[in-house]
């Protein structure tokens, strides 16, 4: 009798931790994430154009916090030639409608993008007080809401033009710095962040980097892998495609692979971003008309690019 509640007691505990892993038992607004929007299947769909305004240029991706209730995105305007970040949050079971970021008005800003914790947001702007042409900037989250606007530092930020950033779950930044002798000028650098400050900047190898013009990164939490955009021989369009590379234990990175035709499809592809919780990879892709867009799809198209030895 007691050998039979003892296995009763086992499958009840393990089927509660099925429940309660897989999220079956939240009763979180989690179908409201994404603006509520239907998920895309493994062909890329143009994001939100209902509700996003796609009369100017929307540049970057849409950089929604870890639990889904904040997206912020930047939106350039072609007649002022400026960008501003625009945001909406979930509240009151609904979403708000697009507006101007408070700390943004009045300022050229670009690249918003969250900490793996949600605890900051940072971003580029050319606003007053910083070291270059443009740096790395953060805001943090308060009890009050959202501080003011804090520069990245020395360590990252330099009298050039960073950009660009992407971090890991211990913290570790991935960034663009205008770097001489490059197409473009752009390379993509790594800093660890080391006693809650970062240490000096790394520039990816060969691999990564090549003469050829690469940027926009985005690194995943666990810094498994690397997507990127590159003009590199062998891209379907006349500037960038989105390529992915693979890290080992040793920190060695695989020759980086064309993302393919679903998402590479002669257009230039940029700005590649996946979810916090994994389940989605958005981008930016120019269009017909000129301008750029945003396109989500579901993210286990990334597994079709994983070495056998890491699936």
């Amino acid at each position: 009798m007691i050998k039979k509640l003892t296995i009763m007691a086992t499958l009840i505990t393990s089927v509660l931790f099925h429940f309660y892993c897989s999220g079956e038992n939240e009763s979180d607004d989690s179908e409201n994430r994404y603006i509520g929007l239907e998920s895309p299947g493994l062909i890329p769909e143009l994001f939100a154009k209902e509700i996003i305004p796609v009369e100017d240029v929307q540049h970057c991706f849409p950089a929604f916090s870890p639990d889904g209730h904040e997206v912020y995105w930047m939106q350039y305007n072609m007649k002022l030639r400026s960008s501003v970040l625009m945001y909406m949050e979930y509240r009151n079971n609904s979403w708000s409608k697009p507006d101007t970021a408070r700390f943004s008005v009045g300022f050229t800003d670009t690249a918003p993008v969250f900490s793996a914790d949600g605890s900051r947001l940072f971003f580029v702007s050319r606003r007053p007080g910083g070291l270059g042409a443009s740096d790395i900037w953060y805001i943090e989250k308060t009890g009050k809401g959202w501080s003011e606007p804090v520069n990245a530092g020395s360590q990252v930020n330099t009298e050039l033009r960073e950009s660009q950033p992407t971090f890991t779950r211990d913290g570790t930044m991935y960034f663009v710095r205008w770097t001489e002798g490059y197409e473009y000028g752009w390379v993509i650098y790594r800093s660890r962040l080391v006693d809650r400050e970062y240490s000096e900047p790394e520039m990816l190898p060969a691999v990564i980097n090549r003469k050829t013009i690469d940027y926009s990164p985005y690194i995943s939490p666990d810094e498994s892998y690397l997507i990127f955009a590159s003009g590199r021989e062998g891209r379907k369009s006349k500037e960038t495609d989105l390529y992915i590379s693979f890290r080992d234990r040793n920190d060695k990175w695989s020759e980086p692979v064309n993302m393919g035709d679903d998402i590479n499809n002669g257009y230039t592809v940029t700005f590649p971003f996946v979810t916090y919780d994994g389940k989605y990879l958005f981008f930016n892709r120019f269009n017909d008309s000129g301008t750029d867009a945003f396109y989500w799809v579901d993210a286990s198209i990334i597994d079709f690019f994983r070495p056998h030895d890491k699936k």
